[in-house]
């Protein structure tokens, strides 16, 4: 018997399929993990893209922006992020005032689920994530959000992807919103 156990302990055959056993499962949890820290990573990217060409796209603006100029804003983000998740969209204009040294919101509109147009306090309250601007510095603030939800469970749970985007006016000093589709100054805020 002793014999037996001895030569059973020496002998290699079948050790190379236990072992696969033993790590295919780290293995798999491994390639699914990788796979869904990188598609996490390549959403974000995405949906920051998506905030810097909406704020290009209205900083190259001369007309007023509309409800209608802003619902295509909203379908073009959507389109960019490609996604079935949450989006949201919302766009600031502000100024700076040195005076009080404070940022003042001129007009804000928002797309998308349960957004809200920004406040000045709640301007106040992004601070850190703006430039240092000169008196009177107008610019624009385009926030994107994009809901994410892995494809596989690997230990990451949903959450949101908020980005924000600071983008400046090439052709005007200011960006001039209008509520109705084919206003004019009297109705436009700027």
């Amino acid at each position: 018997m002793r014999h037996f156990i001895s030569r059973f302990l020496r002998h290699e055959d079948g050790s190379i399929s236990v072992e696969a056993m033993l790590v295919l499962p780290m293995l798999m949890w491994a390639y699914l993990g990788t796979f869904v820290f990188f598609d996490a990573y390549r959403s974000q990217s995405i949906n920051i893209k998506a905030a810097y060409t909406l704020g290009d796209t209205i900083s190259r603006e001369t007309n007023y922006i509309t409800p209608a100029y802003m619902d295509s804003l909203y379908e073009l983000q959507q389109f960019l992020v490609s996604t079935d998740q949450d989006v949201r969209l919302r766009v600031t204009i502000y100024r700076y005032q040195e005076g009080d040294d404070t940022y003042r919101v001129r007009w804000s509109q928002s797309r998308g689920m349960a957004s809200l147009p920004m406040t000045d306090a709640g301007l106040a309250a992004v601070r850190p994530a703006l430039p240092v601007m000169p008196d009177g510095e107008v610019a624009i603030l385009v926030q994107t959000w994009v809901g994410y939800h892995p494809r596989y469970s690997v230990g990451l749970n949903d959450f949101v992807f908020e980005d924000l985007v600071v983008t400046r006016p090439r052709f005007t000093g200011q960006v001039c919103w209008n509520s109705v589709n084919n206003g004019d100054e009297t109705t436009a805020t700027c």
